[in-house]
């Protein structure tokens, strides 16, 4: 239970940063100055040192469906995020974009963060501080039924367009969530499906979409997949998660799960899981 506790504690504070990163940065000045470490360290220890164990714990699932819980009286307002990434789904009528697979035939880098830019604004508007998108999984079966939504089978090309994609959305003032980390390359029975891939191929085809994202886009969160990758589950898979996502390429934003996608509360501790979003089991 070690392990379990000192991943918890390094969750917490993973959350917490990026929850004082979005109050710091006011959504209507989306091109700010990003805060500086020691602005956020200040905010985040002040905000642990006043909250309970019990409290502390809550705030790693999500509620309401698409809410990241809060506690007002800790300066931790209730947290929304909607569902994307062609459009702010979720509370009414959306303007609706092409799909990622026409972006990406555009080739045009400026267009793409034009489209981030409008659904980052309209994500505003609606009072939503995360959205759901980019979806930047490689095609690899002509019967994803989601493949409308991705960027199509180049990873440099997808890399571009994500990174563009990224700035605009966060340009507004909006935490973008690239997703489906990684090798969901299936919609049918996203739960049990294993995508059994050699070290080559996760290198040159399925991270690199997702490492610009990181890199060069400075992406706020990171989305787990419901499949598993080589015999583990996403959610718990700690090479993914903790070698490569945040050690190797230094992610510090928030790693979320897809929703109903945690499926043992130890070893997605372990493996690196930071935000458990509903329906939370554990």
């Amino acid at each position: 239970m070690i392990g379990f506790a000192n991943g918890t504690g390094d969750e917490m504070r993973r959350l917490l940063t990026s929850v004082a990163f979005l109050l710091l940065v006011s959504p209507a000045l989306g091109q700010a100055p990003s805060p500086s470490t020691p602005e956020l360290e200040q905010k985040v220890n002040a905000i642990l040192s006043k909250m309970t164990l019990e409290q502390k714990i809550d705030l790693l699932g999500g509620v309401n469906t698409f809410d990241v819980r809060g506690y007002p009286e800790r300066s931790l307002p209730l947290l929304h995020t909607a569902a994307g990434p062609i459009g702010v789904r979720n509370d009414g009528p959306a303007t609706v974009m092409a799909g990622g697979i026409s972006l990406a035939s555009t080739w045009d880098t400026a267009l793409a963060e034009k489209v981030g830019t409008q659904i980052g604004r309209d994500a505003r508007v609606k009072g939503k501080h995360f959205l759901l998108g980019p979806g930047v999984n490689i095609y690899r079966s002509a019967l994803n039924g989601r493949n409308f939504e991705y960027l199509g089978e180049d990873p440099f090309l997808g890399s571009q367009i994500a990174v563009a994609y990224i700035k605009g959305v966060q340009g507004q003032g909006v935490a973008a969530t690239v997703k489906h980390y990684m090798g969901n390359n299936s919609e049918f029975d996203r739960h049990n499906t294993d995508s059994q891939i050699d070290d080559r191929a996760l290198r040159e085809i399925y991270l690199p979409i997702f490492e610009a994202a990181v890199k060069d886009g400075h992406v706020a969160a990171v989305m787990d997949s419901y499949n598993l990758t080589n015999g583990e589950h996403l959610t718990q898979n700690s090479r993914l998660n903790n070698e490569i996502l945040k050690k190797e390429w230094g992610f510090q934003g928030i790693l979320m799960s897809d929703w109903d996608a945690t499926y043992d509360a130890v070893a997605a501790a372990n493996g690196g899981l930071d935000l458990e979003m509903p329906l939370a089991n554990f």
